[in-house]
């Protein structure tokens, strides 16, 4: 990726006067999707069946109701197993994985898990949103995984996009630091990022510039009641995640229109949050994911889009080499054509789905 275009495109975004954002209006007339379980299921208020989590405690005097979506058939708690557990990406919402699942075919399972205040899942009691922070989301997800395994759900593979996939990576980094694992822990055996961000100690182009804290605070939205978030508009996102190395909007982009009717996006991220991603604001590092952090127990692959404007194919390979110690990039999966962008997942789930599929036999 051209460091001097991809800077050059994210400030012509800049000159695009944003729509206010606004809450995802939710549809009552929207049927409840067919969990096909044998588990009682709650129903969120956009009709999908799933599990509510009550009081998901983040740090001492903050707890927040979650919710854990299930796309396709989640069938008895043994057959849960068989289930992906996937966590999404900044500013997207849990829906952002259906399309992923539904092209995975109707006996699939994949529970994925809004993290707070986006799509079926509540506001933190005790902070405001905007206080929050990448531990706290680290924190979320394995409390989740914590109660779906007492509840006998346990799923073997973990994949996360994009910010999600830090998220795996600070999860294991948390775990490994108490003597323990995915694998030990929760007997996650697979762990898949899909155009994941990158740790510290993986050199990242765009990141590494020091130019991303202004166009960071560009988007910073001082919400009432809430604090400050990082929003991208929805009349944005064409721009900022159906675009190629060329600045081109990819055929298969969705609409705004279609991005808020699927509950894709969220109303933002604190602030806060972002400028941890990233490194920058008041954040001298990105989060940390030390060498060789899936070498044994869980078998990682790292899936990478061609055209994706904010991670390099040539970066997202040498965060696989970096986590797994594996110099022949054996399950490094690069997506190539003019539409690999970066939510290839909504653009052309078939071809994500492909490409995990291809590397279903790799070893390292």
């Amino acid at each position: 990726m051209n460091f001097d275009r991809t800077q050059g495109w994210l400030l012509a975004a800049l000159m695009v006067s944003p729509a206010a954002c606004t809450d995802i209006a939710v549809d009552s007339a929207v049927d409840a999707r067919k969990g096909g379980s044998g588990i009682d299921l709650d129903v969120g208020v956009d009709g999908t069946p799933g599990i509510l989590l009550a009081d998901v405690a983040l740090r001492p005097g903050v707890t927040v109701d979650l919710f854990v979506n299930v796309y396709g058939h989640l069938g008895s708690a043994g057959h849960a197993k068989k289930c992906q557990f996937a966590v999404h990406g900044g500013v997207f919402a849990a829906a952002s994985w259906r399309p992923y699942a539904e092209a995975l075919g109707e006996d699939a399972c994949v529970l994925v898990v809004d993290l707070p205040l986006r799509g079926n899942s509540g506001s933190p009691k005790g902070a405001q949103f905007g206080d929050l922070d990448l531990f706290d989301y680290v924190t979320a997800i394995e409390e989740v995984l914590e109660r779906l395994d007492d509840r006998k759900i346990r799923p073997r593979t973990i994949l996360g996009h994009s910010m999600g996939g830090t998220l795996v990576q600070m999860l294991q980094q948390r775990l490994f630091a108490e003597g323990s694992s995915l694998r030990k822990r929760f007997g996650i055996r697979e762990a898949i990022l899909v155009a994941s961000d990158l740790p510290a100690e993986v050199p990242w182009a765009l990141g590494d510039s020091g130019d991303l804290s202004g166009l960071i605070e560009a988007f910073a939205v001082d919400e009432p009641g809430l604090g400050l978030l990082f929003e991208i508009p929805v009349s944005l996102w064409p721009a900022f995640y159906f675009t190629d190395r060329d600045n081109n909007v990819v055929p298969g982009a969705l609409t705004p229109e279609e991005i808020e009717a699927g509950g894709f996006n969220a109303l933002g991220e604190p602030l806060r949050a972002i400028h941890q991603l990233n490194g920058t604001g008041p954040f001298t590092s990105r989060p940390s994911a030390q060498a060789d952090l899936f070498e044994k127990g869980t078998r990682l692959r790292a899936i990478a889009y061609e055209e994706d404007i904010y991670v390099q194919l040539a970066e997202s390979e040498t965060l696989y080499r970096h986590l797994t110690g594996d110099a022949t990039s054996s399950c490094f999966v690069p997506v190539l054509g003019p539409g690999a962008v970066h939510v290839l997942q909504f653009s052309d789930p078939q071809a994500l789905v492909d490409a995990i599929a291809s590397s279903e036999d790799c070893d390292y």
